[in-house]
């Protein structure tokens, strides 16, 4: 199958210079979701020629699109909010068509929503399969694609690592998915945007429907690690739960919780995070998190009819109480923590 090009990219080695040599890279694996030719280990390695074409196979032409579609290269924001949402425009939260909280039935991380959303989903045939990160060794984060209920339920939880999820897009559409659901943090739906407008938005057999995961900053999972022994005396491989929550960073081990501030553990912070001022994945049809609601609940913001439509499939949301200033507070000071000084990515440079 092929998909066609929208414009031409500059290319791995503009991408490689300008972001990954740099520190910009977020993990997030777009560069490699249709090239064979990009291996991701640790970060995004060219292993052959990325002119090559195929046939039979999805391409994007002789300059790629690795560039085009990375999260820290140039965006405009509002021509992706255009082209993939449907709503009001909130000043401080993005396009808005709803905002509420609550929890659902099904167990999972602050009320289920997410979890919850993806068996609706799947089981209505909103979407076909679902693009979520699994527990790889210790509480690394795996990108997988989930395709029963089942899957869906061992993935439950917010993994606090970076994953390659964007990747996953192009396995999917290559094993023959034409709806395809995707959780990821702003940074990955920023990401999966792209990928959609730079080649897949002229391909109307195929869907994505975005849920986004509010987030403040993703962690280095080897610098997690050695943070979490030295602070409280867990080896992070070995934990049952890893949780965020007002603030505190809460390791479950041995049946016991032992907690820091998440201030504490800065050192293990994605340098990537320093340059992002999205908090609420406002690029997505759909946002999920903590921020704004109370225990055992989640906040949702939908942005658009697509999105919409996905969550009033639940049969059993219970709504809550939201706080949108809540939630605005924290956003506005991810803003304000943004990083301006010194070199900074192409995203921030135009």
């Amino acid at each position: 199958m092929f998909l066609p090009l929208v414009k031409p990219s500059e290319g791995f080695e503009a991408l490689k210079e300008r972001v990954i040599a740099k520190g910009f890279c977020t993990y997030c694996g777009a560069c490699a979701s249709f090239c064979e030719h990009i291996v991701l280990k640790g970060m995004p390695e060219l292993v052959d020629d990325c002119s090559l074409e195929y046939d039979d196979v999805i391409r994007c032409g002789v300059n790629g699109i690795c560039y085009d579609v990375c999260p820290m290269t140039e965006t405009n924001d509002s021509e992706l909010e255009e082209a993939f949402l449907d709503g009001e425009r909130d000043a401080e939260l993005g396009i808005v068509r709803k905002l509420t909280a609550g929890s659902c039935g099904v167990q999972g991380q602050d009320g289920g929503i997410v979890t919850s959303l993806l068996l609706s989903g799947m089981k209505k045939s909103t979407f076909d399969c679902a693009i979520v990160a699994a527990r790889g060794s210790g509480f690394r984060a795996e990108p997988i694609i989930a395709t029963s209920e089942e899957e869906i339920k061992d993935a439950r939880g917010t993994k606090y690592v970076a994953a390659p999820m964007v990747s996953k897009i192009g396995e999917a559409i290559k094993e023959g998915k034409k709806k395809i659901a995707i959780v990821g943090t702003p940074c990955e739906i920023k990401a999966t945007r792209k990928l959609q407008q730079a080649m897949l938005k002229e391909v109307e057999a195929i869907d994505i429907v975005a849920i986004g995961l509010f987030c403040l900053k993703s962690f280095d999972y080897d610098v997690l690690s050695e943070k979490t022994m030295e602070l409280l005396g867990i080896e992070l491989d070995k934990a049952e739960k890893v949780q965020i929550s007002r603030g505190r960073y809460i390791v479950r081990s041995n049946g016991k919780e032992n907690s820091c501030k998440v201030t504490a553990l800065v050192a293990a912070y994605r340098n990537n995070c320093a340059y992002c001022d999205d908090f609420t994945a406002r690029l997505a049809d759909i946002s999920v998190g903590s921020t704004g609601s109370s225990d055992g609940s989640s906040t949702v913001i939908i942005r658009s009819k697509k999105g919409e439509e996905l969550f009033n499939s639940l049969d059993d949301f219970v709504p809550t109480d939201v706080d949108r200033e809540g939630i605005i507070s924290i956003a506005s000071f991810k803003r304000g923590k943004l990083k301006m000084e010194g070199e900074v990515p192409p995203i921030l440079s135009v």
